[in-house]
Protein backbone atom coordinates (compact mmCIF):
# COMPACT_ATOMS: atom_id res chain seq x y z
CA UNK A 1 0.00 0.00 0.00
CA UNK A 2 1.39 3.46 -1.24
CA UNK A 3 2.93 5.26 2.53
CA UNK A 4 1.81 8.96 1.77
CA UNK A 5 3.89 10.42 4.30
CA UNK A 6 7.26 8.75 2.90
CA UNK A 7 6.11 9.81 -0.64
CA UNK A 8 5.66 13.32 0.42
CA UNK A 9 9.03 13.14 2.68
CA UNK A 10 10.93 12.03 -1.02
CA UNK A 11 9.22 15.20 -2.59
CA UNK A 12 10.47 17.45 0.19
CA UNK A 13 14.00 15.86 0.08
CA UNK A 14 14.29 16.07 -3.70
CA UNK A 15 13.17 19.55 -3.94
CA UNK A 16 16.22 20.67 -1.63
CA UNK A 17 18.20 19.13 -4.20
CA UNK A 18 18.19 23.17 -5.67
CA UNK A 19 15.94 24.17 -3.94
CA UNK A 20 15.22 27.38 -1.46
CA UNK A 21 11.74 27.76 -0.06
CA UNK A 22 9.40 26.81 -2.86
CA UNK A 23 11.89 27.82 -5.39
CA UNK A 24 13.76 25.27 -7.63
CA UNK A 25 16.48 26.04 -9.69
CA UNK A 26 18.08 22.32 -11.08
CA UNK A 27 18.57 22.62 -14.62
CA UNK A 28 19.29 19.62 -16.98
CA UNK A 29 22.91 18.70 -17.77
CA UNK A 30 24.38 19.83 -14.36
CA UNK A 31 25.78 19.08 -10.73
CA UNK A 32 22.61 19.43 -9.13
CA UNK A 33 20.47 16.69 -11.27
CA UNK A 34 23.09 14.35 -11.35
CA UNK A 35 22.69 14.84 -7.39
CA UNK A 36 19.13 14.27 -7.71
CA UNK A 37 19.66 11.26 -9.52
CA UNK A 38 21.54 10.07 -6.85
CA UNK A 39 19.15 10.57 -4.18
CA UNK A 40 16.33 8.56 -6.27
CA UNK A 41 18.88 6.05 -6.33
CA UNK A 42 19.53 5.74 -3.13
CA UNK A 43 15.93 5.53 -2.43
CA UNK A 44 15.44 2.56 -4.55
CA UNK A 45 18.77 0.41 -3.46
CA UNK A 46 16.70 -1.59 -0.51
CA UNK A 47 15.16 -3.29 -3.68
CA UNK A 48 17.60 -2.84 -6.57
CA UNK A 49 21.42 -2.42 -6.84
CA UNK A 50 20.81 -2.48 -10.86
CA UNK A 51 21.21 0.88 -11.86
CA UNK A 52 22.46 3.06 -14.54
CA UNK A 53 23.14 6.18 -16.02
CA UNK A 54 23.18 6.24 -20.26
CA UNK A 55 25.16 8.64 -22.05
CA UNK A 56 22.08 11.33 -22.46
CA UNK A 57 22.74 11.09 -18.54
CA UNK A 58 19.06 9.66 -17.71
CA UNK A 59 18.60 7.17 -14.95
CA UNK A 60 17.65 3.71 -15.25
CA UNK A 61 16.96 1.11 -12.11
CA UNK A 62 16.13 -2.36 -13.37
CA UNK A 63 13.65 -4.35 -10.71
CA UNK A 64 13.80 -7.81 -11.55
CA UNK A 65 10.71 -9.70 -13.31
CA UNK A 66 10.29 -13.85 -13.90
CA UNK A 67 11.20 -13.13 -17.68
CA UNK A 68 14.40 -11.15 -17.17
CA UNK A 69 14.69 -11.35 -20.83
CA UNK A 70 11.32 -10.10 -21.36
CA UNK A 71 10.87 -6.13 -22.91
CA UNK A 72 10.89 -4.30 -19.92
CA UNK A 73 8.11 -1.46 -18.31
CA UNK A 74 9.10 2.08 -17.86
CA UNK A 75 7.85 4.17 -15.32
CA UNK A 76 8.80 7.57 -14.50
CA UNK A 77 9.44 11.04 -15.28
CA UNK A 78 12.10 14.14 -15.86
CA UNK A 79 14.76 15.40 -12.71
CA UNK A 80 15.62 19.17 -13.73
CA UNK A 81 13.61 22.28 -13.61
CA UNK A 82 13.34 25.62 -15.05
CA UNK A 83 15.03 28.34 -14.05
CA UNK A 84 13.02 29.41 -10.54
CA UNK A 85 10.35 26.63 -10.70
CA UNK A 86 8.69 24.58 -8.50
CA UNK A 87 8.95 21.45 -6.52
CA UNK A 88 6.51 19.05 -8.55
CA UNK A 89 6.76 19.40 -12.18
CA UNK A 90 8.53 16.41 -13.50
CA UNK A 91 9.90 15.35 -9.98
CA UNK A 92 6.80 14.29 -8.61
CA UNK A 93 6.40 11.85 -11.41
CA UNK A 94 9.53 10.12 -10.15
CA UNK A 95 8.54 10.40 -6.74
CA UNK A 96 5.13 8.59 -7.13
CA UNK A 97 6.87 5.83 -10.06
CA UNK A 98 9.19 5.07 -6.81
CA UNK A 99 6.50 4.89 -4.25
CA UNK A 100 4.12 2.73 -6.26
CA UNK A 101 7.26 0.44 -7.36
CA UNK A 102 8.59 0.00 -3.63
CA UNK A 103 4.88 0.08 -2.36
CA UNK A 104 4.16 -3.18 -4.70
CA UNK A 105 7.78 -5.23 -3.61
CA UNK A 106 7.31 -4.18 -0.20
CA UNK A 107 4.06 -5.94 -0.54
CA UNK A 108 5.06 -9.29 -1.82
CA UNK A 109 4.23 -8.58 -5.65
CA UNK A 110 6.41 -10.19 -7.97
CA UNK A 111 6.63 -8.84 -11.85
CA UNK A 112 6.36 -11.36 -14.84
CA UNK A 113 8.49 -8.79 -16.80
CA UNK A 114 11.26 -6.16 -15.46
CA UNK A 115 9.98 -2.49 -14.68
CA UNK A 116 12.25 0.18 -14.83
CA UNK A 117 11.80 3.57 -12.79
CA UNK A 118 13.24 6.19 -14.97
CA UNK A 119 14.31 9.41 -13.75
CA UNK A 120 14.94 11.54 -17.36
CA UNK A 121 17.40 14.03 -18.22
CA UNK A 122 17.29 17.69 -19.18
CA UNK A 123 13.59 17.48 -20.24
CA UNK A 124 13.02 21.03 -19.58
CA UNK A 125 15.61 22.07 -22.81
CA UNK A 126 16.16 25.41 -20.22
CA UNK A 127 20.00 25.57 -20.74
CA UNK A 128 20.06 24.13 -24.12
CA UNK A 129 17.14 24.60 -26.10
CA UNK A 130 16.66 21.28 -26.91
CA UNK A 131 13.74 19.91 -25.18
CA UNK A 132 12.93 16.56 -23.61
CA UNK A 133 16.74 15.60 -24.20
CA UNK A 134 17.25 12.67 -22.44
CA UNK A 135 13.99 10.97 -23.65
CA UNK A 136 14.99 12.08 -27.29
CA UNK A 137 18.10 10.81 -26.73
CA UNK A 138 16.89 7.57 -25.98
CA UNK A 139 14.51 7.10 -28.53
CA UNK A 140 16.83 8.22 -31.08
CA UNK A 141 15.27 11.22 -31.67
CA UNK A 142 17.87 14.10 -30.97
CA UNK A 143 18.19 16.73 -33.13
CA UNK A 144 21.05 16.61 -35.94
CA UNK A 145 24.32 18.45 -34.10
CA UNK A 146 22.71 18.70 -30.87
CA UNK A 147 26.04 18.22 -28.91
CA UNK A 148 27.38 20.86 -30.74
CA UNK A 149 24.43 23.09 -29.32
CA UNK A 150 25.87 25.41 -26.84
CA UNK A 151 24.29 27.47 -23.18
CA UNK A 152 24.83 30.94 -22.39
CA UNK A 153 28.40 30.75 -21.78
CA UNK A 154 29.60 28.78 -24.39
CA UNK A 155 29.58 25.41 -22.97
CA UNK A 156 28.33 22.80 -25.51
CA UNK A 157 26.00 19.93 -24.51
CA UNK A 158 29.23 17.42 -24.86
CA UNK A 159 31.06 19.48 -22.42
CA UNK A 160 28.58 19.27 -19.77
CA UNK A 161 28.10 15.41 -20.23
CA UNK A 162 31.78 15.22 -20.06
CA UNK A 163 32.03 17.12 -17.35
CA UNK A 164 29.65 14.59 -15.45
CA UNK A 165 31.70 12.38 -16.01
CA UNK A 166 30.02 10.72 -19.63
CA UNK A 167 31.51 10.43 -23.03
CA UNK A 168 30.08 13.72 -24.75
CA UNK A 169 28.28 11.72 -27.43
CA UNK A 170 24.08 11.92 -26.41
CA UNK A 171 23.03 9.06 -29.32
CA UNK A 172 24.87 6.38 -27.89
CA UNK A 173 22.42 6.48 -25.37
CA UNK A 174 19.67 5.07 -28.54
CA UNK A 175 17.95 1.87 -27.15
CA UNK A 176 16.15 -0.65 -28.96
CA UNK A 177 11.84 0.11 -28.64
CA UNK A 178 11.40 -3.07 -28.82
CA UNK A 179 13.26 -3.49 -25.83
CA UNK A 180 10.12 -1.67 -23.99
CA UNK A 181 6.71 -3.30 -23.25
CA UNK A 182 4.74 -0.15 -22.64
CA UNK A 183 6.21 3.41 -20.84
CA UNK A 184 3.78 5.35 -18.05
CA UNK A 185 4.12 9.00 -16.95
CA UNK A 186 2.59 10.42 -13.85
CA UNK A 187 2.84 13.87 -13.89
CA UNK A 188 0.94 16.90 -12.24
CA UNK A 189 -1.53 18.52 -14.96
CA UNK A 190 0.24 21.84 -15.23
CA UNK A 191 -3.26 23.84 -16.20
CA UNK A 192 -6.57 24.26 -14.44
CA UNK A 193 -8.97 21.70 -15.78
CA UNK A 194 -8.92 19.24 -13.05
CA UNK A 195 -8.93 21.68 -10.18
CA UNK A 196 -11.86 23.40 -12.42
CA UNK A 197 -13.70 19.95 -12.17
CA UNK A 198 -12.98 18.49 -8.58
CA UNK A 199 -11.14 15.78 -9.89
CA UNK A 200 -7.98 14.42 -8.16
CA UNK A 201 -6.62 12.33 -11.26
CA UNK A 202 -6.94 12.47 -15.19
CA UNK A 203 -5.78 10.40 -18.38
CA UNK A 204 -4.21 11.93 -20.96
CA UNK A 205 -5.37 10.97 -24.60
CA UNK A 206 -2.91 13.32 -26.91
CA UNK A 207 0.17 15.45 -26.17
CA UNK A 208 0.32 19.11 -28.54
CA UNK A 209 3.12 19.43 -31.04
CA UNK A 210 5.88 21.97 -30.61
CA UNK A 211 8.29 23.95 -32.53
CA UNK A 212 10.91 25.50 -30.64
CA UNK A 213 13.47 27.62 -32.70
CA UNK A 214 15.76 30.80 -32.01
CA UNK A 215 15.78 33.97 -33.78
CA UNK A 216 18.61 36.28 -34.56
CA UNK A 217 17.88 39.74 -35.84
CA UNK A 218 21.01 42.03 -36.59
CA UNK A 219 20.89 45.37 -36.90
CA UNK A 220 23.84 47.82 -36.09
CA UNK A 221 25.22 49.42 -33.12
CA UNK A 222 25.38 53.17 -32.55
CA UNK A 223 26.17 55.59 -30.13
CA UNK A 224 22.53 55.85 -28.38
CA UNK A 225 22.81 60.07 -28.05
CA UNK A 226 25.05 60.80 -31.47
CA UNK A 227 22.51 58.71 -33.53
CA UNK A 228 19.48 60.20 -34.72
CA UNK A 229 16.33 58.38 -34.38
CA UNK A 230 15.61 58.20 -38.54
CA UNK A 231 19.36 56.91 -38.90
CA UNK A 232 18.72 53.74 -36.96
CA UNK A 233 19.02 50.08 -37.21
CA UNK A 234 17.91 48.63 -34.02
CA UNK A 235 17.99 45.24 -33.43
CA UNK A 236 16.14 45.16 -30.26
CA UNK A 237 13.15 47.39 -31.53
CA UNK A 238 12.93 45.15 -34.86
CA UNK A 239 12.84 42.45 -32.34
CA UNK A 240 10.01 43.55 -30.34
CA UNK A 241 8.06 44.16 -33.06
CA UNK A 242 7.97 40.40 -33.79
CA UNK A 243 7.60 39.42 -30.36
CA UNK A 244 4.44 41.07 -30.35
CA UNK A 245 3.81 39.86 -34.07
CA UNK A 246 3.58 35.93 -32.28
CA UNK A 247 1.52 36.82 -29.68
CA UNK A 248 -1.23 38.35 -32.33
CA UNK A 249 -0.41 35.15 -34.27
CA UNK A 250 -0.97 32.70 -32.13
CA UNK A 251 -4.22 34.28 -30.65
CA UNK A 252 -5.35 34.21 -34.18
CA UNK A 253 -5.12 30.55 -34.83
CA UNK A 254 -7.46 27.93 -32.30
CA UNK A 255 -5.63 26.09 -29.55
CA UNK A 256 -2.37 28.01 -30.34
CA UNK A 257 0.18 29.22 -28.30
CA UNK A 258 3.20 31.23 -28.97
CA UNK A 259 6.35 32.42 -26.43
CA UNK A 260 9.31 34.07 -26.24
CA UNK A 261 10.93 33.44 -23.05
CA UNK A 262 14.51 34.28 -23.69
CA UNK A 263 15.99 37.31 -24.86
CA UNK A 264 19.37 39.19 -25.18
CA UNK A 265 21.08 41.93 -27.25
CA UNK A 266 24.21 42.57 -27.30
CA UNK A 267 26.61 44.46 -26.65
CA UNK A 268 24.36 45.19 -23.79
CA UNK A 269 24.87 48.76 -22.35
CA UNK A 270 22.87 51.49 -21.63
CA UNK A 271 24.57 53.90 -23.92
CA UNK A 272 24.45 51.97 -26.86
CA UNK A 273 21.48 50.97 -29.79
CA UNK A 274 21.69 47.60 -29.81
CA UNK A 275 23.34 45.66 -33.06
CA UNK A 276 21.96 42.05 -32.17
CA UNK A 277 19.11 40.86 -30.21
CA UNK A 278 18.55 36.77 -29.98
CA UNK A 279 14.98 35.58 -28.83
CA UNK A 280 13.75 32.24 -28.22
CA UNK A 281 10.29 30.62 -30.07
CA UNK A 282 8.22 28.25 -28.47
CA UNK A 283 4.65 27.44 -30.59
CA UNK A 284 2.00 24.74 -29.75
CA UNK A 285 -1.05 23.39 -31.22
CA UNK A 286 -2.35 20.12 -30.91
CA UNK A 287 -2.75 20.54 -34.75
CA UNK A 288 0.67 20.65 -37.11
CA UNK A 289 -1.47 22.65 -39.72
CA UNK A 290 -2.29 25.15 -36.54
CA UNK A 291 1.04 25.27 -35.76
CA UNK A 292 2.30 25.90 -39.39
CA UNK A 293 -0.10 28.73 -39.70
CA UNK A 294 1.39 30.89 -36.98
CA UNK A 295 4.90 29.83 -38.48
CA UNK A 296 3.76 30.97 -41.71
CA UNK A 297 2.14 33.91 -40.52
CA UNK A 298 5.86 35.32 -38.46
CA UNK A 299 7.66 34.56 -41.59
CA UNK A 300 5.59 37.03 -43.65
CA UNK A 301 6.12 39.49 -40.36
CA UNK A 302 9.58 38.62 -40.63
CA UNK A 303 10.44 39.51 -44.17
CA UNK A 304 8.49 42.74 -44.28
CA UNK A 305 10.92 43.96 -40.68
CA UNK A 306 13.70 43.60 -43.18
CA UNK A 307 12.63 45.65 -45.54
CA UNK A 308 11.53 48.47 -43.34
CA UNK A 309 14.20 48.39 -40.83
CA UNK A 310 17.17 47.14 -42.79
CA UNK A 311 17.90 44.67 -40.49
CA UNK A 312 19.09 40.92 -41.26
CA UNK A 313 17.03 37.98 -39.74
CA UNK A 314 18.12 34.30 -39.55
CA UNK A 315 16.02 31.41 -37.84
CA UNK A 316 17.49 28.42 -36.55
CA UNK A 317 15.16 25.81 -36.18
CA UNK A 318 16.24 23.66 -32.56
CA UNK A 319 13.66 20.82 -32.48
CA UNK A 320 10.38 19.70 -33.71
CA UNK A 321 8.01 17.38 -31.74
CA UNK A 322 4.63 16.04 -33.54
CA UNK A 323 1.14 16.19 -32.23
CA UNK A 324 1.34 12.81 -30.43
CA UNK A 325 -1.20 10.29 -29.77
CA UNK A 326 -1.32 8.28 -26.94
CA UNK A 327 -1.82 4.45 -26.72
CA UNK A 328 -5.46 3.36 -26.93
CA UNK A 329 -5.39 0.08 -24.83
CA UNK A 330 -2.65 2.17 -22.32
CA UNK A 331 -5.06 4.45 -21.82
CA UNK A 332 -7.82 1.57 -21.34
CA UNK A 333 -5.37 0.33 -18.17
CA UNK A 334 -4.91 4.08 -16.93
CA UNK A 335 -8.39 4.62 -16.86
CA UNK A 336 -9.51 1.44 -14.93
CA UNK A 337 -6.42 1.51 -12.43
CA UNK A 338 -7.74 5.09 -11.50
CA UNK A 339 -11.70 3.84 -11.37
CA UNK A 340 -10.08 1.02 -9.17
CA UNK A 341 -8.62 3.43 -6.44
CA UNK A 342 -12.68 5.79 -5.85
CA UNK A 343 -11.84 8.50 -8.77
CA UNK A 344 -13.59 9.18 -12.30
CA UNK A 345 -10.87 10.56 -14.75
CA UNK A 346 -11.51 12.93 -17.47
CA UNK A 347 -9.73 12.98 -20.64
CA UNK A 348 -7.42 14.94 -21.27
CA UNK A 349 -5.37 16.95 -24.31
CA UNK A 350 -1.77 17.74 -22.47
CA UNK A 351 -1.07 21.26 -23.55
CA UNK A 352 2.54 20.92 -22.24
CA UNK A 353 5.18 19.03 -23.86
CA UNK A 354 6.28 15.36 -22.18
CA UNK A 355 9.14 12.58 -22.24
CA UNK A 356 6.17 10.55 -22.80
CA UNK A 357 6.14 11.93 -26.54
CA UNK A 358 9.09 10.23 -27.64
CA UNK A 359 8.66 6.47 -27.08
CA UNK A 360 4.94 7.27 -28.24
CA UNK A 361 6.43 8.06 -31.33
CA UNK A 362 8.99 5.41 -31.59
CA UNK A 363 6.42 2.56 -31.47
CA UNK A 364 5.98 2.27 -27.92
CA UNK A 365 2.64 1.76 -26.60
CA UNK A 366 2.38 5.22 -23.91
CA UNK A 367 0.37 6.38 -21.59
CA UNK A 368 0.29 9.32 -18.78
CA UNK A 369 -1.46 10.07 -15.83
CA UNK A 370 -1.99 13.58 -14.70
CA UNK A 371 -2.26 14.32 -10.96
CA UNK A 372 -4.14 17.59 -9.95
CA UNK A 373 -2.35 20.41 -9.76
CA UNK A 374 -2.66 24.27 -8.59
CA UNK A 375 -0.58 27.80 -8.43
CA UNK A 376 -0.13 27.69 -12.04
CA UNK A 377 3.26 25.68 -13.26
CA UNK A 378 6.69 26.44 -13.93
CA UNK A 379 6.68 28.86 -11.05
CA UNK A 380 7.56 28.55 -7.07
CA UNK A 381 3.22 28.92 -6.87
CA UNK A 382 2.50 25.18 -8.31
CA UNK A 383 1.06 23.01 -6.14
CA UNK A 384 0.10 19.25 -5.77
CA UNK A 385 -1.27 18.01 -2.56
CA UNK A 386 -0.28 14.45 -0.56
CA UNK A 387 -3.15 13.24 -0.78
CA UNK A 388 -3.70 13.49 -4.93
CA UNK A 389 -0.14 12.58 -5.03
CA UNK A 390 -0.45 9.36 -3.04
CA UNK A 391 -3.73 8.61 -5.04
CA UNK A 392 -1.61 8.85 -8.05
CA UNK A 393 0.43 6.26 -7.11
CA UNK A 394 -2.24 3.57 -6.02
CA UNK A 395 -3.62 4.21 -9.18
CA UNK A 396 -0.38 3.94 -10.59
CA UNK A 397 0.14 0.69 -8.71
CA UNK A 398 -2.23 -1.00 -10.68
CA UNK A 399 -1.61 -0.02 -14.00
CA UNK A 400 1.61 -1.54 -12.96
CA UNK A 401 -0.05 -4.61 -12.14
CA UNK A 402 -1.91 -5.00 -15.02
CA UNK A 403 1.11 -4.52 -17.45
CA UNK A 404 3.94 -6.01 -15.57
CA UNK A 405 2.42 -8.22 -12.82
Amino acid sequence: MTDAARLETRVRELALVGGSGTSVTRLGLTALEAEARDLVRSWCAPFSDDARVDEAGNLFIRFAGADAEAPALLVGSHLDSVPEGGRFDGALGVCVAVEAVASLLGSGARFARPVEVVGWADEEGARFGVGLFGSSAAFGRLPAGAADLRDRNGVSIAEALRALGLSGDPATARIDPRSVHAYLEPHIEQGPRLERAGRALGVVTDIVGIYHGRVRVGGRQDHAGATVMGARRDALVAASGLVAALERLASAVPDTVGTVGEIAVRPGAKNVVPGECVFSLDVRAPSEEHIERALRGLGEEMARVRREREVAIEVEPLQRVPVTPLDARVLETLVAAVRSVGAEPPLLVSGAGHDAQNPSLSGVPTGMIFIRSTGGSHTPAELASAADAALGARALEHAIRALAA
